[in-house]
């Protein structure tokens, strides 16, 4: 799909391309950043990923588009964009007051996009005065993820896909590499992760008795990175001149002639060299 006002490029499912879309911006469930998504006519969420080579555009029928990048479109589950704003606080309240934030505004479009059934899935709910409020729940969200690592999992299984070091052919593998059910929740829940607060990444994995490899903070890896910088990891010395210069000695001495190698074996101690008979007296 083209669009020549914003002359971007968008790959979407098929049986979307029909519909209409907006585009909303949201804070993203792990890392707080912005994150662009999209909503279709029946309030599915998409979450909108890009991906960009360093020179590259698009020739479209018979025109350029200098943006070179591949946007792509792929439905997520508009509750891991939800837990940031869970209320733990154990009280009942309705989800349009939850979903405020003002650096993101957007979220506000969350409350349309999940039936009751689905957010029980992460909340009690009950009735109170005609409206319908909500709690959060620990003990369900748990469950809830679970079940997303357990589906991740079997659709790693049944689709073959590689996981194991990129290094190894996909020919050499065993079948232990290919289908150990350990190996496989424990890629699956990393998947899962990446969508949760480090807090809840911490509760999912001691809940599977997996061990959840943390990211060094930011701080560590500029000040790592800054220490790398300003260390000199190469030679100081430039050895290149005494290269040259023994090189130029080298060729030198492979031009001289057969009489020349044999008077500089002459002992010249007491002679005068030819531009002493020219100095001023």
């Amino acid at each position: 799909m083209t669009n020549e006002v914003a002359s971007k490029v968008f790959f979407i499912p098929e049986a979307e391309l029909q519909g209409r879309f907006s585009i909303i911006r949201l804070k993203h469930p792990k890392s707080n950043s912005a994150v662009l998504c999209a909503l279709d006519s029946s309030n599915k969420l998409y979450e909108v990923i890009h991906f960009k080579e360093e020179f590259s555009s698009w020739f479209v029928e018979n025109s350029v588009i200098q943006d070179g990048r591949i946007f792509l479109m792929t439905i997520v589950d508009p509750l891991f964009f939800i837990l940031p704003y869970v209320n733990k606080d154990g009280k009942f309240c309705p989800l349009e007051d939850l979903l405020v934030d003002e650096n993101f505004p957007d979220i506000h479009y969350l409350s349309k996009c999940c039936s009751t059934d689905e957010l029980l899935n992460v909340f009690e709910s009950k009735d109170a005065v005609g409206y319908k409020v909500f709690c959060y729940n620990n003990t369900k969200t748990l469950h809830w993820l679970q079940k997303k690592v357990d589906y991740a999992s079997s659709c790693l299984k049944s689709n073959d896909i590689n996981i194991t070091d990129g290094s190894k052919a996909a020919s050499l593998q065993t079948d232990d590499d290919k289908e150990n059910p350990e190996v496989l929740q424990n890629y699956a829940c990393h998947l899962i992760s990446d969508y949760l607060s480090k807090e809840h990444s911490i509760d999912l994995f001691k809940s599977l008795g997996l061990q959840l490899k943390l990211e060094k903070p930011i701080s560590e890896d500029l000040e790592g990175k800054s220490k790398k910088q300003n260390t000199c990891e190469s030679p100081t010395d430039d050895y290149s001149k005494k290269y040259l210069v023994s090189s130029a000695q080298e060729k030198q001495k492979a031009k001289l002639s057969a009489a020349q190698k044999q008077l500089l074996k002459v002992d010249k101690k007491g002679m005068k060299t030819i531009s002493s008979f020219f100095l001023k007296k």
